[in-house]
Parts: structure tokens; C-alpha cells; sequence
């Protein structure tokens, strides 16, 4: 059971649910499946984004969300299977170490949107932007992001 005091910063998560005793959370937006965003974390006090609305939180409060990946209806695909003009949110990068680190420094984590803007001729590399910028990514590569439909 992941709680959102072991999220990381940044990253979007989803609320799996409540441990008893949290109904203030409840009152403060905090529903199975809304999407949270943990913003910033120091010390004692985290800022959380959930249903658009920015919220500081201490420790205890972040101990009583528990919090999942991804929403257990959402399908999972393969970044080179979607087609020019789609979008996809990164949900998972399943490589080696040495490669996922090298996608995540060019940009590429969990919650980016990714749209394909298009295909070369023989449909490798990809075109992508994401970020406000433009990338050519090798299709082995992409195969290795798991998005969702947007």
C-alpha cells in the first residue's frame, strides 16, 4: 500500500482510497480515482494539487491517502502504436535502467503529454512533441513507453 507521503514530487497519482479518519480530505476533494498531483514536499508540509484546487497538507495527512499508478480502467499502450495526430499520457517506462533514465532526461515521465505529430516514411523514427518541444525517437524505443489515450 503506497501512501502519498511516498510520492514523488511531480508526479501524478491517483487515490486508491482513505484510511479511516481522513473524512476532512474527504471534504477537501480527495475521492476514489480523482487525480493528485504532489507538488512540492518539505519537511513536515507537502503542497498537493487535486481537482484543481492546491492544497497544503503535514505528514499525518499525507500517511491517510493511499494512492495508485494509474486508474484500473485505463489501457495501457505502446507509444509506437499510436498514430500522427493522437496524444498519449505516459503512465510507465518499462527499459533497462541506463535507457529509462536516458527518456526521462529528455523529458519523458509519468504525466507527460505526448502528442505524435508524424510518422517518417517507413514509420521509424517518430516526430513527438512534448514539453513545448520537438523530438525524433526510434520505435524499439517508443515501444518501451506505455501511454494512455488522451
Amino acid at each position: 500500500m503506497k501512501t502519498l507521503d511516498r510520492a514523488h514530487p511531480g508526479q501524478v497519482y491517483y487515490v486508491d482510497r482513505l484510511l479511516p479518519g481522513a473524512t476532512k480530505l474527504k471534504e477537501l476533494g480527495f475521492r476514489q480515482d480523482a487525480k493528485v498531483l504532489l507538488v512540492s514536499l518539505t519537511g513536515e508540509l507537502a503542497i498537493v494539487k487535486v481537482m484543481d484546487a492546491r492544497l497544503a497538507l503535514d505528514m499525518s495527512q499525507l500517511k491517510q491517502v493511499c494512492i495508485k499508478d494509474q486508474l484500473a480502467d485505463e489501457t495501457l499502450l505502446g507509444l509506437d502504436s499510436l498514430k500522427a495526430g493522437e496524444t498519449g499520457i505516459v503512465r510507465l517506462i518499462e527499459a533497462e535502467p541506463k535507457t529509462r533514465h536516458h527518456l526521462m532526461d529528455m523529458g519523458i515521465t509519468r504525466g507527460t503529454s505526448i502528442y505524435v505529430r508524424k510518422l517518417a516514411p517507413m514509420g521509424d523514427p517518430m516526430e513527438l512533441h512534448l514539453r513545448g518541444y520537438a523530438l525524433s525517437l526510434r520505435k524499439a524505443d517508443a515501444r518501451q513507453i506505455k501511454v494512455v489515450l488522451q
